[in-house]
């Protein structure tokens, strides 16, 4: 009898983030036993991650647990998971635009969705926010395609677009685009803008904590006083909106902001206690949110406020691309239509093999 367990699944790149995809009926229904099955099949914790897939970075440290939807009107449900690289803990809070593209064409690889023979338009519930959300998938012949000529910053190689509109983002964990009731909130001396649009965002001026905000993801990542200072903040925010101790929680994320060179607004994201060397595709929806309305941190750098659009964000590695469609009410944000196109690319198919004696600790 061998001493480990195999489980299916897709090890696939979604957008700028990798990591492998489960069908969630492949997986115990016991979130205790689900969790450490998680974190073997990643090597957590260890920094180095060795002994398992995770690629010991937060945007190669996450899951995607997919099922068929029972919900009208909705073909999949994903369940996002981000894998603590160096504690045993499995954060299912936030969730994540990036391995969100990488859903489509995996429910079509797995069977949870029949492909069509030119695209194939998927719905999908994100079940850690509630959002819903369209994705148009490229399926020649009832195959997804992946090698396309398709562009993305913080992606070496070309892929097939996939495109994606979240449909119900405002108030994705909350409830309210303000949780605290206010547009711009000042903790420990400086000031901050909390909005929660697909993902509860923290947005600082760079200045604030004397950084230009062009900093390369590495610089910033050196900077452990900057990291610490918005954690702190973080921290006495969660508290503030419920959230309770957020201190091993990815959520709310932090971001810097600053003037643009050639986009819309120029920004750092972290994750939250590291910078993404691109932009999180849910942080993004939360950064055109904060941007579109008056009176945040963003208002400083930005002052387009129509409704129909496009939205660039300068981040370390290049350009992130949104649409946007806003319904305002009294100048406020009513609701928000966000769509972009990124790619996913199938890397390997097969099984992880798990160590039995793992899941007995």
């Amino acid at each position: 009898m061998s001493d480990q367990i195999k489980i299916p699944c897709l090890f696939m790149r979604g957008g700028t983030s990798r990591g492998p995809y489960f069908l969630k009926s492949d997986l115990p229904s016991d979130i205790e036993q689900r969790d450490k099955i998680l974190l073997a099949a990643m090597g957590s914790p260890d920094i180095r991650q060795i002994d398992g897939l995770g690629g010991a970075d937060p945007v190669k440290s996450k899951v995607a647990i997919i099922s068929k939807s029972e919900e009208k009107n909705v073909d999949v449900d994903y369940h996002f998971a981000q894998v603590k690289i160096d504690e045993p803990i499995v954060d299912t809070k936030p969730s994540c635009g990036n391995m969100l593209i990488g859903v489509g064409p995996a429910s079509v690889e797995r069977g949870l969705v029949n492909a069509n023979n030119d695209k194939t338009k998927i719905v999908i519930r994100d079940v850690n926010t509630g959002m819903k959300i369209e994705e148009i998938v490229q399926t020649p012949g009832g195959e997804v395609s992946y090698d396309g000529d398709f562009k993305i910053d913080g992606v070496p190689n070309t892929g097939t677009p996939v495109e994606i509109r979240f449909l119900d983002s405002i108030g994705a964990k909350t409830k309210k685009l303000f949780p605290t009731g206010n547009k711009i909130d000042k903790i420990n001396g400086k000031e901050c803008s909390l909005v929660d649009a697909a993902m509860p965002v923290v947005f600082f001026r760079a200045t604030d904590f004397g950084v230009s905000g062009n900093e390369t993801h590495l610089e910033l990542n050196q900077n452990t006083k900057l990291i610490d200072e918005m954690g702190d903040i973080r921290i006495e925010l969660g508290k503030k909106i419920g959230f309770g101790d957020v201190s091993k929680s990815v959520i709310p994320k932090v971001a810097l902001i600053s003037k643009p060179d050639n986009g819309s607004i120029k920004s750092r994201y972290f994750m939250p206690w590291s910078c993404h060397n691109g932009y999180a595709i849910t942080g993004s929806i939360c950064l055109l949110a904060a941007s579109k309305s008056k009176g945040t941190i963003c208002s400083d750098f930005y002052s387009d406020y129509s409704d129909k659009g496009k939205f660039k964000i300068e981040h370390p590695t290049g350009m992130s691309k949104l649409s946007f469609e806003i319904e305002y009410h009294d100048n406020e944000i009513k609701n928000l239509v966000a769509g972009t196109t990124r790619h996913a690319r199938l890397i390997m198919s097969g099984h992880v093999h798990i160590q039995k004696s793992l899941l007995n600790k």
